[in-house]
């Protein structure tokens, strides 16, 4: 599913609604990633539907108590979100260079500009002018994944925040924000080995 992030008026329930429009509803055990900001969005789809566990891999981990940067090293590093702000809140990196020092670092560079081409505006306008939907997180099982090397969400976010806000220790891997690119195979693999020590 594609997430509405053009849209300056969408809210995280809005995007939540996309992914369960998406889940089929005969399913009741799946296992379900959010990469990046795709993380806030977890916990509002598990708390509407069954879902056997929760993954985030690079992800921005919500907080209950305010917003994910509130008491937390900082989430970027200085040389990532090189990007051009449009009027309407939207914005874009400003050359393929500067997505991929924060996107797809580590990523083969026909792979990096394959992704780049499909990037589109983010607009998060609306996305942080109220408290996040969900006062606590559902009890469903949890997973985090983080990498070392990410430019766009800090590996030092990532231990700051994991633990006290998503109950679980974080599982670091090499590389930089998009796995699923670099190393798809090895992902893969550990995200059934999580699977499967969950159950």
């Amino acid at each position: 599913m594609d997430l509405p992030v053009e849209d300056g008026d969408a809210t995280f329930e809005e995007y939540a609604d996309v992914v369960l429009a998406s889940y089929p509803a005969d399913v009741e055990d799946a296992v379900l990633v959010g990469h990046s900001l795709g993380a806030m969005v977890l916990p509002l789809v598990a708390a509407s539907r069954p879902v056997s566990m929760l993954v985030t891999l690079c992800g921005l981990i919500p907080n209950v108590n305010g917003r994910p940067w509130d008491d937390a090293p900082p989430m970027g590093r200085p040389e990532a979100y090189q990007t051009v702000a449009f009027g309407d809140g939207s914005s874009v990196f400003r050359t393929f260079e500067s997505a991929r020092i924060t996107f797809y670092a580590d990523c083969d560079p026909q792979d990096a500009a394959w992704a780049f081409e499909r990037l589109r505006p983010q607009n998060s306008r609306s996305l942080w002018d109220r408290p996040y939907p969900l006062t606590q997180l559902p009890n469903t099982p949890r997973a985090a994944i983080a990498a070392v090397d990410d430019a766009a969400i800090t590996i030092e976010f990532s231990r700051a925040v994991t633990k006290p806000r998503f109950g679980v220790d974080l599982t670091e891997i090499p590389g930089a924000h998009s796995p699923f690119l670099a190393r798809p195979g090895e992902l893969a693999r550990l995200l059934d080995e999580l699977t499967v020590a969950s159950n």
